[in-house]
């Protein structure tokens, strides 16, 4: 079989340029390497090729002006790039030695253990942000609960030989996908990753509910609950997705509105949806006084069983498409979800299709959605 790289353009009349690279490899594909892996690996793109050090990139990356920036997920990681079009040429340069040149010095290494140990501890003296971290890491299955981040152990166990494996065998041409928005895709198009196939394991998704209660000795209790949810292929992903957003995402929500606004119970509530290729994550999270938990969960417990009217459910899909619309009015936006929507569905998915798609759900499958809210994890930080 033939290795493709899979690129989107659009022409844009402006003089910025937008670049983005997807590369499907995240936390969900680091089975035979430590923990953390895929986000060493994004840092360390950042710390010298075969013809620059880390310093001299770092200029490089200066002297480009605009916006450098990578990030990465359970299931892939991305770099972007906006600058303005005189400086394209080097943009593309840069992102090419990053995919095919990145040395991966010993010492640079040793240096950004330090950063990622601080990014760790960053992330556990965030109670809101570790207790979706420990949600998954004691609800998924073993191929997907490891944090993004790594453990400290893994981090200890890094390497530059695990380094240099993981980058080469999933920073592929049939592994990556590019998403321009400009006046020059030609450049885009001259860019090579590695030409071998990828070598990955496929996660396999699972999970199992657990209830866990840890004292932090914090000012504030943090609980959170999680529900399996759905991935992306699933006939009721578009169903999950408009209830989470009339259920938790917005001030006039029935969870805000209830337990903030009518209870008093909180200040910081809301649920999200987190969806993967073959599985999914529905959580609703609060932040209060320990002594209202118990009335919280009885509270959140019933609005999740509420049945929604007709015009609960048009209200949701309104909100929801007028979001999708307000977000592709900035180049960079139309950039990452053609990326993504190649990356999840191979092929673009336009705005209405998708209005389509949104308006085609019913109460009847919304109400499959609430009957899969059962049997929730739960986790308290008091």
């Amino acid at each position: 079989m033939k290795n493709e790289l899979t690129i989107t353009t659009r022409t844009s009349p402006h003089e910025t340029v937008h670049i983005a690279v997807y590369v499907k490899a995240g936390s969900n594909h680091e089975a035979g390497y430590p923990a953390g892996i895929a986000h060493f690996v994004e840092h360390m793109l950042f710390k010298g090729t075969t013809n620059f050090s880390a310093q001299a990139f770092s200029e490089e990356i200066d002297a480009i002006g605009g916006d450098v920036n990578a990030y990465t997920t359970k299931e892939y990681t991305c770099y972007s790039i906006k600058t303005l079009k005189r400086f394209e040429h080097r943009a593309v340069k840069l992102l090419q030695e990053m995919l095919t040149e990145a040395a991966f010095p010993v010492e640079e290494i040793e240096r950004e253990k330090q950063v990622i140990l601080e990014e760790i501890k960053m992330t556990e003296d965030d109670p809101e942000d570790y207790i979706y971290d420990l949600l998954q890491e004691r609800t998924f299955s073993e191929s997907c609960r490891s944090p993004i981040l790594g453990y400290r152990s893994s981090l200890a166990e890094m390497n530059r030989t695990d380094l240099m494996r993981f980058y080469k065998a999933h920073y592929t041409e049939d592994n990556i996908i590019l998403s321009y928005a400009g006046q020059q895709p030609s450049l885009i198009q001259s860019l090579k990753p590695f030409s071998h196939p990828s070598v990955k394991a496929e996660p396999v998704y699972a999970f199992t509910p657990v209830t866990l209660t840890m004292d932090r000795s914090l000012e504030q209790s943090h609980f959170l609950m999680g529900f399996e949810a759905v991935g992306y292929h699933h006939p009721l992903y578009d169903a999950f997705s408009l209830f989470s957003a009339y259920f938790g995402e917005s001030m006039s929500s029935p969870l805000f509105r209830r337990l903030r606004e009518e209870l008093s119970l909180c200040y910081n509530v809301y649920s999200s949806l987190e969806s993967f290729v073959d599985g999914g994550l529905f959580t609703v999270y609060i932040a209060c006084d320990e002594q209202h938990v118990p009335a919280a969960e009885q509270e959140i417990l019933q609005l999740l069983a509420a049945p929604l009217t007709p015009q609960n459910l048009e209200k949701a899909q309104d909100y929801l498409i007028t979001s999708a619309y307000m977000d592709n009015d900035y180049e960079g936006s139309i950039m990452a979800r053609d990326g993504r929507s190649l990356m999840y569905y191979g092929r673009l998915i336009t705005l209405a299709e998708f209005e389509a798609r949104i308006r085609a759900v019913t109460l009847e499958e919304i109400g499959q959605v609430q009957a899969m809210l059962q049997s929730p994890a739960k986790i308290l930080f008091k």
